[in-house]
């Protein structure tokens, strides 16, 4: 059959081809290849259409047996329901918490050890990046390809990925291969190969990725967001990949030796949802449990100390750029800050809410500056940052950073009771669907066991809404929206746009990368 559909299809076809070569290096391309003209949209100030954004469409209604201009009224608001959870503390110290979900017959998993990038060596970054990625590629007992086919042949899927405050396993499996998925774990997780073969791979694979990310405006605004708001000696300013020279210098014993001291039970947590018991589901750790022993782990926490006691634009200049991204924000709240999530609350109508929120109405319906802006608080037991994020067209880049520095300024007067009412009816509403999914079920394990949460804090957060004022919002955005005192990031063309920011009002601007 696949070689009928590939004569009758595919063999001696016409089809088209496309060739990318380095700049200059034509010699590369396919022998025959003309060269594509690629008309390039000149940066030009002014050049933009004037919008109106107050007029109305004018448009033939499609007929309907009701009027559809009166918008329906509101059902009952629905009971939130949060799912039924269980929890356990195995001999070795491992943390269990799990939520039984009998819809389907599957199981997903997460196996979160804490540590991550914060457990590396500042001058050699990228090592829990790797030895996460080598964890899939072969154990004593199984070749690369054996185990890929192993994880197949259960349906299975086994995924390790390092971050800054973890390294995270997410496992997916039928219901009734779950003794044997945790069997082919254990084997991976107690048993690596440290094939040196795929070591050399996987350090390439991660330069290039380095490289990529060099000539990636989004990725550029990031990593230097992260410097600014961190500081150069916090390692939470690292990129979790490193750097290409740090990257050269780690080797297989790095990552042996970041496994032995790191990866322990004793600041692990499992998360489990899915078609099992509490019993079915501890019952195969058993041989987990014996064999993966506790050893201390020490977490040195990173703490957050800049303060931004007045605001600085920042460029950095990636010439020609056809858009510019912009990161504007401040180190803010931890997760576990009391204020956290009543800011997040005031936030929404800011930039939290998509459409409905201000900075979208106003920097992509009203002025056609965007095609997506948001802002939000992201933390975590350690302070996290307030964030505005976005990419605006090149010509507009300090119209677009004023329009935001205006609406911050005058966000807490301009916010109404229709706004709060706005804000109320979709968080509570969407509490109900909140927690359908395993994904969103394993968030919730995740937050309780991370951040010590009760599983009730999802009912305190709905009381938090119900109970917020037009007065706390005030108040809340007059004590965390201050445009005086944020970072003012600008990743774009400096040749056209750094001279031009001056006029925002913080300053003369620091180009980044001189």
């Amino acid at each position: 059959d696949v070689m009928r559909v590939y004569n009758k299809y595919i063999k001696n076809k016409n089809y088209v081809a496309t060739s990318f070569v380095p700049k200059g290096q034509i010699g590369l391309a396919l022998q025959g290849s003309i060269k594509a003209e690629v008309v390039e949209e000149a940066i030009v100030q002014g050049a933009e259409d004037k919008i109106d954004a107050s007029a109305n469409a004018t448009y033939a209604r499609t007929p309907s047996t009701f009027d559809r201009t009166i918008e329906p009224p509101y059902g009952k608001v629905p009971e939130v329901k949060i799912p039924l959870i269980w929890t356990d503390k195995l001999a070795n110290g491992l943390s269990l918490y799990g939520i039984e979900n009998n819809e389907v017959p599957l199981v997903r998993f997460e196996l979160v050890i804490d540590g991550g990038l914060l457990l590396e060596d500042i001058k050699k970054v990228g090592v829990s990046n790797l030895m996460a990625r080598l964890m899939t590629q072969g154990t004593v007992k199984k070749t690369p390809e054996q185990l890929e086919e192993a994880i197949e042949a259960l349906g299975a899927s086994i995924r390790f990925s390092a971050n800054t405050e973890d390294i995270t396993i997410s496992v997916n499996t039928l219901s009734k291969n779950y003794v044997a998925t945790i069997a082919l774990l254990q084997e991976i997780l107690l048993e690596p190969r440290w094939d040196i073969k795929e070591f050399d791979l996987l350090k390439q694979s991660i330069i290039s990725q380095i490289r990529q990310q060099e000539a990636t405006p989004t990725a550029i605004a990031q990593n230097e967001y992260n410097q600014l708001i961190y500081g150069t000696d916090n390692i939470r300013s690292k990129n979790i990949l490193g750097t290409t020279e740090s990257v050269n210098k780690i080797t297989i014993d790095d990552l042996k030796g970041y496994y032995s001291k790191n990866i322990s039970p004793a600041v692990a947590r499992l998360h489990v949802v899915g078609s099992l018991n509490k019993a079915a589901t501890i019952d195969p750790l058993t041989s987990l449990v014996a064999n993966w022993k506790n050893t201390p782990v020490n977490i040195p926490s990173y703490p957050t100390s800049t303060q931004i006691t007045k605001s600085q634009v920042y460029f950095y200049d990636v010439p020609d750029a056809k858009q510019s991204v912009i990161r504007f924000g401040y180190p803010a709240l931890a997760a576990t800050d009391k204020d956290y999530y009543p800011a997040t609350v005031m936030n929404y109508i800011l930039g939290g809410g998509g459409f409905a929120s201000q900075l979208t109405q106003q920097l992509r319906e009203g002025k056609g500056y965007t095609y997506g802006i948001n802002s939000g608080f992201s933390g975590s037991t350690n302070t996290g940052t307030f964030t505005i994020s976005s990419n605006v067209r090149t010509n507009v880049t300090l119209e677009s950073a004023q329009a935001v520095k205006e609406i911050l300024q005058n966000y807490g007067t301009n916010y109404s009771i229709k706004d709060l009412e706005t804000t109320k009816g979709f968080l509570i509403k969407s509490n109900a669907r909140a927690f359908e999914t395993a994904s969103s079920k394993l968030l919730m394990l995740n937050n309780i066991s991370k951040f010590k949460w009760k599983p009730e804090y999802v009912q305190e957060r709905e009381a938090i809404v119900n109970n917020m004022s037009l007065d706390q919002i005030k108040s809340l955005s007059e004590k965390y929206l201050n445009p005086n005192k944020m970072i003012w990031l600008i990743v774009g063309d400096a040749k056209t746009q750094l001279p031009r920011l001056t006029a925002l009002g913080f300053g003369q601007p620091i180009l980044l990368n001189k």
